[in-house]
């Protein structure tokens, strides 16, 4: 150790008080995390299958259901829905039901006629010909119904496979109705406590939005004390698990091989050489995540698969950068606005259990590979388009 990293070490044990200000995030319980529910996609269509239904005991009445269809209508095309026949129909007629032949969500309403699919995708992906066969069924038990509307919802409204049919509805519509429907509502302790716990969970785990006041404290402390932090994460495994270990050590192999650009050990994310040249880092590390990176990489796991997301960071960027996003947003079919995140890409592969390092091994690089050919696809229309 170096006389200099031995001083910041030390300055920074003497300054240890600095963490207090993490304390109120540090023993936060949320009971979906309790009841370890929060990476179960069935129990997140339990949940929200509850609160749907106008007629439960939760005390939101239709409130929910009708905020929620609006968002449905928004997002209609016009030969999806006619708004009028839909938004003023009598919402405590509906009937929820939970998967009624594989349907994860259907909202029945007999006396008007309609009938809501819900297609509910956190983690996992479609299977194939799942969409057009929910299709054909519904047609046939709900031929009586008038209105049949699909809606494919997702963490962050990417299109399915048939975006004709099924309209695309991230969650972030999910929550701002639901947080719609209870402003002006006076419900119990435990239902308030529930649907508090859940908006909280979903935002953080599923939209994946950075708490601010959070990140402004972390940033503060990172700031003060950057070059300290920086060696114990280069010298500590902060995940010391076997997944840990085989997704950095194939990350770094990756590398090696000139695949990606992988800086940092121990971390589940990397950044490519053609898209630095596009998105160049910028001088000073103020982007959405605080560093220099104005785009990233990353990798997750939930439950039995291994997830990749292409993210981009829309805070403090030049106009260079702002028309390079703006080109890879248009033709990656996304919505056009100010963001901090903006997710352009993901996909998963499901892992084996028979031999799970060797199929873990092969998920990173079988996912890095399809990155970066989507990468190449973005890259080449963008560049396409901007000239």
């Amino acid at each position: 150790m170096t006389e200099h990293e031995n001083k910041v070490l030390k300055d920074f044990l003497l300054d240890i008080s600095c963490l207090n200000a993490l304390d109120n995030w540090k023993d936060e319980v949320n009971i979906f995390d309790v009841l370890k529910v929060t990476n179960t996609e069935i129990r997140h269509s339990n949940i929200l299958a509850w609160l749907l239904d106008p007629n439960e005991n939760h005390g939101i009445g239709d409130s929910f259901l009708k905020e929620f269809i609006t968002k449905i209508v928004q997002r209609c095309s016009e030969d999806m829905c006619n708004p009028f026949d839909v938004l003023l129909q009598d919402f405590y007629t509906y009937q929820v039901y939970r998967e009624a032949n594989n349907m994860d969500i259907v909202l029945l309403s007999k006396e008007e006629k309609t009938v809501i699919i819900i297609e509910n995708k956190i983690w996992s992906g479609e299977s194939s010909h799942q969409l057009n066969k929910y299709l054909e069924q519904s047609r046939l038990e709900y031929s009586d119904c008038k209105h049949l509307l699909y809606v494919f919802l997702t963490p962050d409204g990417y299109d399915s496979s048939n975006p004709y049919k099924w309209i695309s509805i991230p969650y972030e519509d999910v929550i701002n109705a639901l947080e719609n429907a209870i402003k002006e509502k006076r419900v119990a302790p435990e239902v308030s406590l529930i649907v508090q716990n859940y908006i909280d969970i979903v935002r953080k785990k599923i939209m994946k939005e950075r708490d601010e006041t959070l990140l402004k404290i972390c940033n503060d402390i990172y700031n003060k004390h950057r070059t300290a932090l920086r060696l114990i994460f280069e010298n500590v495994n902060i995940d010391n698990s076997a997944d840990s270990e085989i997704i950095c050590r194939e990350l770094q192999q990756l590398s090696s091989e000139g695949k990606i650009i992988y800086g940092e050990s121990n971390r589940w994310s990397f950044s490519t050489k053609e898209m630095d040249e596009f998105l160049p880092a910028l001088i000073d590390a103020n982007s959405s995540w605080g560093t220099n990176y104005v785009y990233w990489y990353w990798f997750e796991k939930y439950e039995d698969a291994l997830v990749i997301h292409f993210e981009l960071g829309g805070w403090n960027t030049t106009e260079e950068h702002k028309k390079h996003m703006s080109a890879l947003i248009e033709v990656s079919g996304k919505k056009q606005d100010d963001f901090r995140y903006k997710r352009l890409y993901y996909k998963k592969v499901k892992l084996s259990q028979d031999d799970y390092e060797e199929s873990l091994k092969k998920a990173v690089r079988t996912l890095v590979d399809n990155a970066i050919k989507n990468e190449t696809m973005l890259l080449n229309k963008a560049k396409e388009l901007l000239n």
